[in-house]
């Protein structure tokens, strides 16, 4: 089994621990050391009055050494467990100090001010577009966003969902004006006039449906029972009948060759006319507009109109489902979608305006939610170190600033050893 490291977190305090007691050994051989050069210095000092200076200098220097000491100390417990005045002062102001810390992150770090030019200098617009921009996050916004559709189509109530999908697709069509709708699709087409293809498909489906052997004796037989006055001896109706079924075919050919032929036949010059008398009759025909408002509000209340509806939800869900499944066979979709939202990347990363309009709508919106929340924020951090228990407090305190602290005692040694030493001399110099 692999013996898995240490977290970062972990790693780091035992990083600062290691210095602190490094520090923590400096200064207290330092105070050592003043303490045997001092004591040397007294030692050898009779007949040796140089040895004087050396004695001032250690002695101020473990006066100093020791008065660091017991600052130090005093911030974080009671120096020996003395419970002397004015000694472990964190543990002691605890809750002035987690009040005083709230406060002046909130008055300091989360001012409207701070956080807006905090925000400008950051650039979320330029940052999100430089992130989308990596191919790897292009994977998996891909894979996030497929997750997401197939957990809302997994987990979504079919019945509500079909509901919400009738009522929605219902509530637009009853609303929509159909006829103007449709007379402007016929304006579309008639601008450059597309819409003779409609009158040459019509015409070719005719004449191939009429092509179809069962239809061609359906109409025989429609013809024959026609013609009373022929008789039926040795079927001589249906042969009359197929006789003039087929002079109707060859009629209807050469009608639909010459349609064809003829860009301004007289068949498309009506059906010209046909299309711009309908498009007029649904804009602004009364009546005629009116009718069709009815036949669609039928439409809308038509219990199959329900049924169709909740056909429709299961059918896309069921396909929406198969083309987000993960599978080998799916390699095409998911390159679709790859594309699909690259595309929709690049064109964002292009275009700096919309960049800035994130920006804009973060520093309109921020503003009331941070004067709302500022207070809040300060109160919970110090409702937080409030609920922290004192040893841990002290011991946080103290990892992170402690080795500071033991270079003051360092410092504090040497310059109350220097104070030393020029006060000796000096008060040999006035003797």
């Amino acid at each position: 089994m692999t013996a898995t490291g240490p977290t970062p977190k972990r790693s780091n305090d035992s990083l600062k621990r290691a210095r602190l007691r490094t520090a923590r050994l400096s200064a207290f051989a330092l105070l050592a050391g003043a303490g045997a050069l001092y004591t040397t210095a007294r030692y050898f000092q009779p007949g040796r009055p140089w040895l004087g200076f050396v004695a001032a200098f250690s002695g101020a220097a473990m006066i100093g050494a020791l008065a660091d000491w017991f600052a130090v100390v005093a911030l974080f417990r009671h120096p020996f467990g003395l419970p002397l005045p004015h000694t472990a002062i964190i543990a002691a102001n605890k809750e002035r100090i987690a009040d005083s810390l709230g406060e002046f992150i909130q008055s300091r770090f989360l001012s409207t001010d701070k956080i807006l030019e905090g925000v400008h200098t950051f650039g979320p617009g330029r940052r999100i577009a430089k992130w989308c921009l990596r191919e790897e996050n292009i994977e998996r916004i891909q894979i996030y966003l497929g997750h997401i559709a197939r957990r809302l189509l997994t987990t979504i109530d079919p019945r509500q969902a079909r509901a919400f999908l009738a009522d929605a697709l219902a509530s637009s069509f009853a609303t929509l004006d159909t006829g103007a709708l449709a007379g402007r699709i016929l304006d579309t087409l008639a601008e450059d006039r597309r819409h003779q293809w409609l009158l040459d498909e019509a015409l070719t489906q005719l004449y191939q449906f009429l092509q179809h052997d069962d239809v061609r004796q359906e109409l025989v037989y429609a013809i024959a029972r026609q013609m009373d006055f022929v008789p039926s001896t040795w079927n001589l109706d249906e042969r009359v009948g197929r006789a003039i079924l087929q002079r109707l075919y060859d009629a209807l050919q050469t009608v639909l060759q010459a349609v064809r032929e003829d860009h301004d036949h007289v068949l498309r010059r009506r059906f010209d006319e046909a299309v711009t008398d309908i498009s007029n009759k649904l804009k602004n025909d009364a009546p005629f507009r009116a009718r069709i408002k009815t036949m669609q509000a039928e439409l809308v209340h038509n219990p199959e109109m329900e049924i169709a509806f909740a056909a429709l939800w299961d059918g896309l869900q069921g396909w929406l489902l198969g083309q987000l499944e993960e599978r080998p066979g799916q390699a095409e979709t998911t390159r679709t979608l790859a594309v699909v939202i690259r595309e929709l990347v690049a064109s964002f990363a292009d275009r700096p305006p919309l960049h800035a309009w994130i920006e804009t709508q973060i520093a309109s919106y921020a503003p009331p939610l941070i004067e709302r929340y500022r207070r809040t924020l300060g109160l919970f951090i110090a409702a937080q170190v409030k609920a922290w228990d004192d040893t841990f407090l002290i011991d946080q305190i103290e990892l992170n600033i402690g080795r500071d602290l033991q270079f003051i005692r360092i410092n504090g040694t040497l310059v109350g050893g220097i104070v030393g030493l020029i006060l000796y001399t000096v008060t040999r110099l006035v003797r």
